[in-house]
């Protein structure tokens, strides 16, 4: 998608510009001045004529010159009339919105206003940005239509989206101030998103030449599922690191009354985001820290990571913070780098105690530091090295970053430093980001980024797995049917079945006669569970019970079932009941899905049972899922040590969960009438599993 007009324009009319050094539309002016626009630049303020050594015209119907995008700065209510002129003129290919008072505000007016706007734009060939938007800036062309104070563009691979401008200038605050400042390419504030959202400037971001990493600040998206879908493609050769808030329920709700668009479930995104390959972040810190080392560093080609360090506090906060994020693990040096450390550095060393950690201890030299480092990284076995010192007074900082530096660049590895503290390695630290390696305030800063390059070393891997195949079920009787009598707890098994899906083996009864006849062909002890369209939960309301031995335990359980549930679900129809074989003990998981309001087909895999919303052990994916998709969310639930045999038990089949889990994503992609699927409990065994209670909503 070419957004040429908006990020490299020809010429820029400032709608609204001012004297007035209160005013965003003096702000903005004064940036395009202060950073020597390359293009032509015209206040329009009909009560100006000249603002800041520029012409200022009344109006643009007034300006003599093309005028390729417009920054609008009036008040809402003028703002048709702005596009009424640029529609007259003719030549305004796009519209940067900094006006607010639209959609935001939820006054049905101010919302159709924003609509007639963008309806006069869309007539006229116009693109919007905006309203309510800070703007754009592109660092290679000197632009900010901004009106943030004094941003310091630095030129760099960093691109930016964000859905808060005020929060968006402030990211770019922040990597200004840093002892080498952290470059950036292009920014973007989408605002209210009336016509380019976010996902059509990741688009364009994919195909800019001068963007090589792109950071996301995201409150909620409409259009989330095709913003996942295309991140995939664009992550397999740019790394995409998005801040996502509204992470907990108060959060969510803030989010939204913020930008008027849902947030949507966190769990899902967080599913989404690994399916695309974009690395999530928790706050600005992560985000700066993680795009300055992918701009800086080279991936890592895996997971073991060496820690080297003068000092143990700070190397042990690494590595903690390296275990906390559990995408890497420590590389066990192998024996000839383990003894040449021991060779080079002082006595009191300790090399490889635990496996992947190096405190050179306080007496290491400038030259020692720089030795161990190149030892390390020419270790086959070692992926990537953190680099933490405290320099003492004999030691000097700005030769350790000189000799650091030149061991870095020699290596294709990536290595990330933390110095501390202050001003005493502010020149250290500068020699070092000058050679490209990326310096960190604090080790569990450093530590997170690094983890986040092997993470995004994880998700290329899973960017790149073969699509499953459909299996073009019909189930339209079924659904009918279901929609007909309400049995949809019948219609569940054999829609289950049709998906080769096996559940236990089950008799449907309506009587106790009917009880008694199935019971002696399944054989006690038996399971009776109610059939009831209004009874979702059996368990809470007394629909099941479990372990019935004889035939006068069947009939008495069937006689007290239906009084119990009439009792607490006033009004229930009882279609009958399913009578099932005890099944053996073993683990239980749920398996679920549905049509997530933002993210389409969805499923999910979690510790199952009875208190399943207790410990909310779950994860959730888009569907519908690979193989090896499901075996990695069957690997990422914290009890997932229950599948590998715990304490004596024998391991679970996760082959056959993992084909499970893939054919319901397939069953709630492919079936659009239906609204959830659960599976709860499914109870896994060392060969196969059972399904023992199946509900799909139609």
């Amino acid at each position: 998608m070419n957004l040429d007009s908006f990020f490299a324009p020809k010429s820029v009319a400032i709608v609204g510009a001012s004297s007035d050094e209160g005013k965003a539309g003096h702000q903005i002016l004064y940036n395009m001045k202060r950073l020597g626009f390359s293009g032509q630049v015209y206040p329009v303020n009909p009560n100006e004529t000249e603002i800041l050594g520029y012409r200022c015209y009344p109006s643009l119907l007034d300006i003599p010159s093309e005028v390729e995008l417009m920054v609008v700065v009036v008040p809402a209510p003028a703002v048709p009339d702005v596009f009424r002129h640029a529609a007259c003129r003719g030549d305004v290919r796009a519209a940067v919105i900094v006006a607010a008072g639209f959609s935001e505000t939820g006054i049905p007016e101010r919302v159709e206003l924003e609509k007639h706007i963008v309806e006069i734009a869309r007539n006229s060939g116009i693109r919007v940005i905006g309203p309510n938007c800070v703007g754009i800036m592109n660092e290679r062309a000197k632009l900010d239509t901004t009106f943030a104070p004094n941003i310091n563009q630095v030129p760099g691979g960093m691109s930016v989206i964000t859905q808060s401008g005020s929060l968006g200038a402030s990211i770019l605050m922040f990597a200004g101030d840093q002892p080498v400042p952290i470059g950036f390419n292009k920014w973007a504030h989408v605002g209210n998103m009336s016509d380019v959202d976010l996902l059509e400037i990741l688009k364009y971001y994919k195909h800019d030449p001068e963007t090589r990493a792109i950071a996301v600040y995201m409150e909620g998206i409409d259009n989330a599922r095709e913003f996942v879908d295309t991140a995939k493609t664009v992550a397999r050769d740019k790394p995409i690191i998005v801040l996502k808030v509204g992470r907990t329920e108060l959060g969510s709700n803030a989010a939204a009354s913020h930008t008027g668009s849902l947030a949507g479930a966190d769990a899902v995104y967080d599913g989404a985001f690994i399916q695309s390959g974009i690395v999530r972040v928790r706050n600005i810190e992560e985000l700066l820290d993680t795009a300055k080392a992918f701009s800086m560093q080279p991936l890592p080609a895996g997971d073991r990571i060496c820690i080297l360090t003068e000092a143990g506090g700070p190397g042990i906060i690494a590595m903690d913070d390296l275990g906390e994020a559990g995408t890497t693990r420590l590389a066990d040096l192998a024996p000839e780098t383990v003894a040449t450390l021991r060779e080079i550095l002082p006595p009191m060393a300790i090399v490889n105690r635990p496996k992947g950690y190096v405190d050179m201890s306080a007496a290491a030299n400038e030259i020692q530091h720089a030795q161990a480092l190149d030892v390390v990284l020419a270790d086959p076995g070692v992926d990537g090295v953190i680099l933490l010192t405290v320099p003492p007074t004999f030691l000097r900082p700005e030769e350790l970053g000189t000799r650091v530096g030149e061991v870095a660049r020699k290596h294709k590895k990536p290595v990330l430093a933390c110095l501390l503290a202050g001003n005493w390695v502010k020149q250290a630290r500068q020699t070092l980001e000058t050679a490209g390696v990326p310096t960190f305030d604090m080790p569990e800063r450093a530590a997170r980024a690094m983890s986040n390059m092997v993470k995004r070393f994880h998700l290329l891997k899973g960017l790149t797995g073969p699509t499953s195949p459909g299996y073009c079920v019909d189930a339209s009787d079924l659904i009918a049917r279901a929609r007909k009598d309400g049995s949809q707890e019948l219609v569940a098994r054999e829609l289950l079945m049709r998906y080769q899906i096996e559940c236990d083996d089950y008799r449907f009864v309506r009587t106790e006669k009917e009880a008694l006849e199935s019971a002696e062909s399944l054989g006690y002890p038996l399971v009776v569970k109610v059939v009831s369209p209004q009874v979702i939960h059996k368990s809470d309301v007394g629909g099941v019970k479990l372990n019935i031995k004889s035939a006068q335990e069947l009939t008495g359980c069937i006689r007290k079932m239906g009084i119990d549930v009439q009792q607490k679900v006033p009004g229930a129809t009882i279609l009958g009941y399913l009578l099932a074989q005890q099944a053996p003990e073993g683990v239980e998981v749920i398996i679920g899905a549905t049509h997530d309001a933002q993210m389409g087909p969805v499923v999910m895999f979690g510790l199952g049972g009875t208190l399943v919303e207790l410990y909310k052990d779950v994860v959730f994916r888009l569907a519908p899922v690979r193989i090896d998709e499901a075996m990695h969310m069957i690997e990422s639930v914290k009890g997932a040590a229950l599948f590998k045999g715990y304490r004596g038990a024998r391991p679970c089949d996760v082959n056959a969960l993992a084909d499970l889990i893939v054919k319901v994503s397939h069953l709630i992609a492919e079936q659009p009438d239906v609204k959830d699927i659960e599976l709860n409990p499914v109870r896994l065994y060392a060969t196969g599993y059972k399904v023992l209670d199946a509900r799909v909503i139609i």
